[in-house]
């Protein structure tokens, strides 16, 4: 617990466990809410912002403390109800902010210097953007008095809320420190409202030290730490999805990452129409995929397309039907009237013509279309044949992807599935291991617990991670391919500093194994800059404090996934996959140098 004086406007507050309650995490910010509007005494602007993370129920953050945050850090620790979490880099501070708010549906914040701290967060604030993430960037700026001089201030930078604007949708810059408590609940307000988004708050550093006695309490009707307001669709709009359902006995359900938040409502949903469930990447867990009408991550399959090319009805929630590598993925026209349901008016009918499209959140729309259904004697069950099929071509896929593995990874993905939990959260960096196994064939039953870089970066996954099993304390395993994985490896030694449950899998075959591939396929055979030699990460992790292992064999992966099973904290398996039969179509290094660390 941390005891303050009462003349800085503090008071007691009890430290909580991880897997405390909402409830519990309210109950506490609302005390200090209630504490900061009845006797106000003046306040640093670097205390407005703790006050404000501990409001908004923020129990981690994530950051490198540097002489332009410094205030913001110690009044954060003063408090005692915000933990920061101490990265070894900005991106991977970022990245992690981004995991954290994934897994939990919560905010996360990082916080960094101006300049050179600010521009490394852009990546992961770039990702953030892109799976519809609420991350919060807190950062410093010069002095008020130099900003804007060029004169050459440490860490200037002069044009930062512009080059913030690129990859969050709001940033706001404080000329006062009475401004400070509204701009947080602007940009709070803005990147929870409608899809969720990236926001930024630019202090100057003079104004996280100078005084101010604003301090709004926050409106009782601003979107929650968890979930914002929804948004319901009309009568007229609910009435037009049920006459096109009704009388049609050949549907399919599309769920992308916006229907996270609606997986009871989608299952209730698929069970009245008896209807198949396709998800996207980011859609995985909404339906879990041992439900028998859950076909899984297979929309973009040739061979599901035709199972369910005769459909009449194509009902898509909360995906922006991303067009994916060379735009390929547009040629999966969704068949029959498109029903597309998003929170987002752009992304309605952006890709593929519409039937009806409606802007809505995914459970409140959800929720009311059952209703409907269920007032509605024109709405039958799906053809079960038609359902059935549809079904069958996915399992075909899977064994067909299974098979196309070979003996050895079959058994990676079987160790895998083993060492998992409906709980875990299962972060895939872009791998060739996920792109062929994890990303569909690693069974997913849970929403929030599939997690991968959705803009197609390579190395967020170990910060991603970190920020999941910092936002669930579960025991999180991340996938990861040896040049991703090089990225942000010195991250091991926050993992470690917070004695974070991980499972860190490196796939090492030596370099960018899925661009050997592309090269190959693109090239005439010709393969280049893509062998990096071969580290031994086991040392490497060791070094930071990390146990770990170097194994080379699918027993010994499996024995190894059970020693990190019974650990409190981060352990490293890497998996030398010059030792294995590769999955078909994987191209070995043409070098296979060993490194320093090799041996």
């Amino acid at each position: 617990s941390a005891i303050l004086p009462a003349s800085t406007g503090y008071w007691i507050i009890e430290s909580m466990s991880h897997n405390e309650s909402t409830k519990e995490n309210n109950a506490t910010a609302a005390s200090i809410e209630s504490a900061a509007t009845t006797a106000m005494a003046e306040l640093t602007g670097a205390e407005v912002i703790a006050r404000k993370l501990a409001q908004y129920s923020v129990r981690h953050v994530f950051g490198i403390v540097s002489i332009h945050n410094m205030p913001i850090f110690d009044a954060i620790n003063r408090l005692g109800y915000t933990q920061i979490v101490d990265s070894r880099h900005e991106c991977a501070a970022a990245h992690a902010a981004d995991g954290y708010a994934r897994a939990s549906a919560g905010i996360g914040v990082v916080i960094a210097s101006t300049g050179p701290g600010t521009t490394n967060t852009l990546t992961g604030l770039y990702e953030a953007a892109y799976a519809s993430s609420r991350v919060l960037l807190i950062t410093g700026q010069a002095e008020s008095q130099f900003y804007g001089k060029g004169a050459g201030y440490v860490h200037e930078a002069e044009n930062q809320v512009d080059m913030l604007r690129s990859v969050v949708r709001r940033v706001e810059s404080a000329r006062s420190a009475d401004q400070l408590a509204g701009q947080f609940d602007a940009v709070l307000n803005d990147m929870s409202t409608g899809r969720w988004q990236p926001g930024a708050l630019e202090i100057p550093i003079d104004l996280q030290y100078a005084t101010t006695s604003v301090f709004p309490p926050v409106d009782d009707n601003r979107p929650s730490d968890r979930q914002s307001a929804p948004l319901k669709p009309n009568r007229a709009e609910l009435a037009k999805v049920v006459e096109s359902l009704s009388n049609t006995r050949k549907r399919v359900i599309v769920v992308g990452g916006g229907a996270q938040g609606a997986a009871d409502e989608v299952r209730t949903l698929a069970q009245r129409l008896g209807a198949p469930v396709l998800t996207t990447l980011n859609g995985r867990g909404v339906l879990p995929e041992d439900h028998e009408l859950c076909v899984g991550n297979f929309y973009a399959s040739r061979e599901v397309a035709a199972a369910m090319a005769d459909a009449e009805v194509t009902l898509a929630i909360g995906t922006r039907f991303q067009v994916g590598v060379d735009g390929r993925n547009r040629q999966y026209v969704p068949p029959g009237n498109l029903i597309h349901i998003d929170i987002d008016a752009a992304t309605l009918g952006r890709v593929h013509q519409t039937a009806v499209a409606i802007q809505a959140d995914a459970a409140g729309f959800v929720e009311d279309l059952n209703q409907a259904i269920q007032d509605s004697p024109s709405v039958d069950a799906n053809d079960a044949q038609y359902t059935a099929a549809v079904i069958a071509a996915g399992e075909g896929v899977k064994a067909m992807m299974a098979e196309q593995l070979g003996p050895d990874f079959r058994g990676v993905l079987q160790a895998l599935t083993e060492a998992s939990t409906p709980q875990t959260p299962i972060v895939r960096d872009n791998t060739i291991a996920a792109y062929f196994m994890a990303n569909q064939l690693l069974p997913i039953t849970a929403p929030r617990t599939s997690i991968s870089p959705t803009s197609g970066a390579i190395g967020p996954g170990l910060p991603l991670a970190i920020g999941a099993a910092q936002a669930t304390n579960e025991r999180t395993i991340v996938i990861h391919g040896d040049g991703g994985f090089m990225f942000h490896a010195t991250e091991l030694a926050t993992a470690v500093q917070q004695n974070l449950p991980i499972t860190v899998c490196v796939f090492n075959d030596g370099g960018y194994g899925i661009l050997r591939r592309l090269q190959a396929a693109k090239f005439d055979g010709r393969i280049n800059e893509t062998d990096l030699g071969f580290m031994n990460f086991a040392a490497m992790a060791k070094s930071m404090g990390c146990d770990g292992e170097r194994v080379a064999s699918v027993e010994a992966f499996s024995q190894a996934l059970r020693t990190a099973q019974d650990l409190g904290g981060p352990y490293l398996i890497e998996l030398d996959l010059r030792a294995l039969q590769l999955i078909g179509g994987m191209i070995a290094p043409q070098a296979t140098g060993e490194t320093a660390l090799s041996q």
